[in-house]
C-alpha cells in the first residue's frame, strides 16, 4: 500500500493543457474507473445471485426480490444528478470517500439480514446511495484525461463490471454452501473495502472545479439529439436487465441447472461484459464513432432477446445465450456513457449532463425488472412474454437512438 501511496502522490498534472490521451496519470485514473465500476455496476451485475438466494432465504416472490436490485440501480442513477454537479463544482475526493463508505457498511448490514426490509434497505437504499455518490466522479475525473481515445478509455473502465460480476457471483458459489450467507457477504465486503481504499488512492482531479452553475443544464432537453438519446437509452435500461436477473432462474426451471450450478450462467455472462465492454470502445473510437456503434448494439440485443425463447432450454443452448447476451448487452451499457460524451462539447458540463440522463433512466432501471417479473407470474411461471416485452423494448430504444444520431448530423456518413 505504501508503493501505491508514494506512486500517486508523485503524478503531475496541469488542468490548463489539452487532455494528454495517455501517460501513468491517466491509466491510473483509468484504473480507478475500472475498479469503481467492479464495485458498483459488478454488483449490480451479480444481483442474479441474490435474486436467488432471497427468494428461498425471505420466502418472497420474484418481482418482490426484484424491487431490491431495482432500487439499487435507481439511487446510483437519481443520485447522479447530484453527484455529478458535485464533480463538476470540486467535490470529487469528498464524494468517492463517502460513496464507498456507503457501499462497504451497507454490504456488512446486509450480511446480518433475516427479513425483506432489511435488505431492501441495506442493499437497496444504503449501498444504491453510495453506488449514486461515487459513480458519476468516478467516471468523470478518468474521462477527462482522453480526447482521441476516450471511447477505448471508458470502454475499460466499464468492464469493471464485468471483474466484478465475475469475482462476486465466485465468492457466493464457493462460499456459500461452506460458510452461510452472513460470512458469504462478509467476505465480499472485506474484498470491496480493500478496493475502495484503492480508489481513493489512485483518483485525481484533471480539470479545474466550475464552482458556479445550476444543478440542471435544462437547456440540453432543447436539443433534439439529446432528448432522442435520452428516449432511446430509458427503453434500454427498461430491458437490459432482465436476463442478468433472471437468468439463473430460468435455467433452474427450463434447464435443469441447480440453484449453485446456475450461478455458472452469470458468471458467463459477465466473463463475457468484459470484451464487452473493452471492443465496442475501441471501434468506437478507431472506426464509427460511439453512436454509430451504439445503434446496431442495440439492434444486437433485440434480436438476441427474441430469439432466446428459441434456443436456450438446454444446457449447452442456455449457455451459448448467457455468452452472446452478456457480450452485447454488457457493449451496449459501455456505450452508454461515451455516446452522451459525443454529444457533449463542453466538458466542464460533462458530470452535469451525466447527472441528468442518468436521473431520467433511473427510473426505467427502476421499473424495467419488477414489470419483468410480474409479467412472468401473470402467466404462471412462463417467460415468454417478459422476453417479447424486453426485446421490443430494445429495439425501440435503438429506433430512438437513430433518431438522436439523424438529428445531430443528417443521413451523411460521419463518424459521431
Amino acid at each position: 500500500m505504501n508503493m501505491v501511496t508514494q506512486l500517486v502522490s508523485g503524478l503531475k498534472y496541469d488542468a490548463s493543457s489539452p487532455p494528454p490521451d495517455g501517460g501513468v496519470t491517466a491509466w491510473l485514473q483509468v484504473l480507478a474507473g475500472h475498479l469503481m465500476c467492479f464495485v458498483t455496476w459488478g454488483l449490480i451485475t451479480s444481483f442474479g445471485i441474490f435474486q436467488s438466494t432471497y427468494q428461498d432465504m425471505l420466502d418472497a416472490a420474484s418481482s418482490t426480490v426484484s424491487w431490491i436490485g431495482t432500487v439499487q440501480i435507481f439511487m446510483l442513477l437519481l443520485v447522479g444528478t447530484v453527484s455529478g454537479r458535485a464533480s463538476d463544482a470540486g467535490l470529487v475526493h469528498e464524494a468517492v470517500f463517502v460513496g464507498t463508505l456507503l457501499i462497504v457498511f451497507g454490504m456488512f448490514m446486509v450480511s446480518l439480514a433475516t427479513q425483506y426490509y432489511q435488505p431492501f434497505l441495506a442493499q437497496g437504499i444504503c449501498i444504491g446511495l453510495g453506488m449514486g455518490i461515487l459513480y458519476m466522479p468516478g467516471l468523470s475525473v478518468p474521462s477527462s484525461y482522453f480526447k482521441e481515445k476516450k471511447s477505448l478509455a471508458v470502454g475499460i473502465i466499464a468492464s469493471g463490471a464485468g471483474s466484478g460480476g465475475l469475482v462476486y457471483p465466485a465468492m457466493v458459489q464457493q462460499l456459500l454452501p461452506r460458510v452461510g450467507f452472513g460470512w458469504t457477504v462478509r467476505s465480499m465486503a472485506f474484498v470491496t473495502l480493500f478496493i475502495s481504499l484503492l480508489i481513493n488512492l489512485l483518483l485525481r482531479v484533471r480539470v479545474p472545479a466550475r464552482k458556479s452553475g445550476t444543478l440542471a443544464d435544462l437547456s440540453a432537453f432543447t436539443e433534439l439529439p439529446y432528448v432522442f438519446f435520452v428516449i432511446g437509452f430509458f427503453l434500454i435500461y427498461w430491458a437490459v436487465y432482465f436476463a442478468f436477473y433472471y437468468i439463473d432462474l430460468y435455467g433452474y426451471r427450463y434447464a435443469s441447472f441447480t440453484s449453485l450450478d446456475s450461478i455458472n450462467l452469470l458468471l458467463l455472462t459477465n466473463a463475457l461484459g468484459i470484451p464487452g465492454r473493452i471492443l465496442p470502445g475501441f471501434i468506437a473510437a478507431r472506426f464509427l464513432g460511439p453512436l454509430n456503434t451504439a445503434i446496431p448494439t442495440a439492434v444486437s440485443v433485440a434480436i438476441v432477446l427474441y430469439c432466446w425463447p428459441a434456443v436456450a432450454h438446454t444446457h449447452s443452448s442456455l449457455y451459448a445465450f448467457a455468452a452472446v447476451y452478456g457480450f452485447v448487452a454488457s457493449a451496449i451499457q459501455s456505450l452508454f456513457a461515451i455516446s452522451l460524451a459525443a454529444l457533449t462539447p463542453d466538458l466542464s458540463q460533462l458530470g452535469t449532463r451525466m447527472g441528468m440522463v442518468f436521473s431520467v433512466v433511473a427510473f426505467a432501471s427502476l421499473t424495467g425488472s419488477p414489470i419483468a417479473g410480474a409479467i412472468v407470474q401473470s402467466q404462471g411461471g412462463n417467460y415468454l412474454g417478459a422476453q417479447m416485452w424486453a426485446a421490443s423494448s430494445m429495439l425501440l430504444g435503438a429506433i430512438a437512438l437513430v433518431a438522436a444520431r439523424v438529428s445531430r448530423t443528417g443521413w451523411i456518413a460521419k463518424k459521431v
